[in-house]
């Protein structure tokens, strides 16, 4: 019998001794006409306090049966508990539950018997704040904010084919750890560091046909840590604007000024971009490209290289020109120091469509997205020969020419948004670089950005796309920049 049951039946009876006209009834002359409930719970508790030590030393159970002549009786249960066979302990050990999250574990109890086990003690469980155990169902269940191991033992009986009664010990051992998120320092970085940014940085402009949102955060491992956010981005468009640019970069964590190389690529390339796009340079790349995809002849072709020539290559050479140009080499520095990613990439409206050209070196990921319907990747990521190793932008590729085969230019009759994200975000979000190719998993991603970048305020929406880079990805803690261009069409 479990407390609480033991307890009503206690109550039951002295409520039915109260009523007795036998003198010597001491309930009778405290309740007279009403029962004083106090005075009946101190009695119960002494009753209690009485019978369950009975039952956890193997003496007999005992149950009070009958009220006669104002006087409680105690009747021997027919089971009885065999003094010679020792309790059954059964070990319980759950599953680790974190910490201010709501959890219930069905317990399974191992043993020969199929009869059930009766509670009569679940103190243990009962005075642990912010838990519960059932023991019907044998449930544990609740949410706690305490961490650390914890084991609770709980009293009770089973009765056997024999007549006897085994008494029990339920030993449940839970571990509760904490939210991983918890053990993360957020300590800022060094203002007066040579280099130094803020820890976030994000900022918006829009026309009257697309709209550009870019935010970069630092990581949690970075942050924890007290250091620099190494990734950056630089966006552009203006009301007058035919080509929008978008830019991002992941400084090499490797490298102790990648963050300002990072800094030094994004601006100058899309300052850049924009002065040669916005001139007869765009012109000219947008006819090499209708002639091209007519007629791909040997001379159109060398025309779209001249066009890409002047337009995203010469971008990519100021950008590592600008890198370059940070070395001081009195102070020790070298262009390794400053190594970086870039993905760098401009569309406009055209007839028919939508224009996109791109440029891509390291990891992250840039894609062309129509919502619900298809994904165009541009480019591959380079990955190294390790986990976390990857290709940064140098001169080699200028040297070697491999710099074209870096481009892509592709024309599309509708599209979502361009996206353009650094591994931060990549890494989480696809498992395997032929992900980063899927419908599915870049839909995924925009449920989640696109009421952001929809919100009609948009300093609420800068904010909410912000916040929304926190997101929690197990292992994955790097910092995350993000560049999306909305076709608002």
């Amino acid at each position: 019998m479990s407390k609480v049951k033991l307890e009503q039946a206690l109550l039951n009876l002295l409520l039915q001794a109260s009523h007795t006209n036998t003198k010597q009834s001491f309930i009778q002359k405290r309740a007279n006409q009403y029962l004083d409930k106090t005075v009946v719970q101190h009695h119960i508790n002494a009753l209690l306090n009485e019978l369950i030590p009975l039952v956890k030393s193997n003496k007999s159970i005992v149950r009070l049966t009958t009220v006669e002549g104002g006087k409680l009786h105690k009747k021997k249960n027919n089971l009885s508990v065999n003094k010679k066979t020792p309790p059954l302990v059964i070990n319980i050990r759950l599953p680790n539950v974190k910490v201010n999250t709501l959890f219930s574990e069905l317990i399974s109890l191992d043993h020969d018997t199929d009869a059930k086990v009766s509670f009569f003690q679940t103190k243990s469980i009962d005075e642990f704040e912010g838990l519960e155990f059932d023991t019907e169902k044998l449930a544990l269940s609740g949410m706690t904010d305490q961490v650390g191991d914890h084991q609770f033992d709980l009293y009770g009986s089973i009765p056997h084919s024999n007549g006897e009664v085994q008494s029990v010990v339920l030993r449940v051992k839970i571990t509760f750890v904490p939210d991983p998120k918890s053990l993360w320092k957020n300590i800022p970085s060094d203002e007066s560091a040579r280099f130094h940014k803020p820890d976030t940085h994000h900022s918006y402009c829009e026309n009257n046909r697309m709209l550009l949102m870019g935010s970069s955060v630092r990581g949690r491992s970075h942050a924890h840590k007290g250091i620099h956010r190494d990734d950056d981005f630089k966006i552009y468009c203006n009301e007058s604007s035919e080509w929008v640019i978008s830019c991002v970069a992941d400084g090499a964590g490797s490298c102790k000024y990648s963050r300002q190389g990072a800094f030094a690529a994004v601006g100058n390339a899309t300052d850049s971009l924009k002065e040669s796009l916005t001139g007869h340079y765009g012109i000219e790349l947008e006819n090499a490209y209708n002639d091209f995809s007519i007629n791909k002849s040997e001379e159109n072709q060398k025309s779209l290289l001249e066009a890409y020539q002047h337009t995203i290559v010469k971008a990519v050479f100021n950008a590592a020109k600008a890198i370059n140009s940070c070395v001081d080499t009195s102070k020790g520095d070298s262009a390794k120091d400053f190594s970086t990613t870039l993905i760098l990439a401009a569309h406009k409206k055209v007839e028919g469509g939508y224009l996109v050209i791109s440029f891509w070196i390291g990891d992250g990921g840039i894609v062309i997205y129509d919502k619900n319907k298809k994904v165009i990747l541009m480019g591959e990521p380079d990955s190294g020969e390790f986990a976390g190793q990857t290709r940064f932008l140098d001169n080699k590729i200028f040297e070697d020419g491999s710099v074209y085969r870096r481009v892509r230019i592709e024309k599309v009759d509708s599209m979502s948004a361009l996206i353009l994200a650094t591994d931060g975000i990549t890494d989480a979000w696809f498992e395997t670089e032929k992900q980063l190719d899927s419908l599915p998993h870049w839909d995924r991603l925009w449920d989640e950005v696109e009421p952001h970048v929809m919100h009609k305020n948009r300093e609420d929406g800068l904010q909410g796309l912000t916040q929304w880079m926190d997101f929690w990805s197990k292992g994955n803690h790097d910092d995350r920049t993000i560049s999306i261009c909305l076709v608002k069409e």
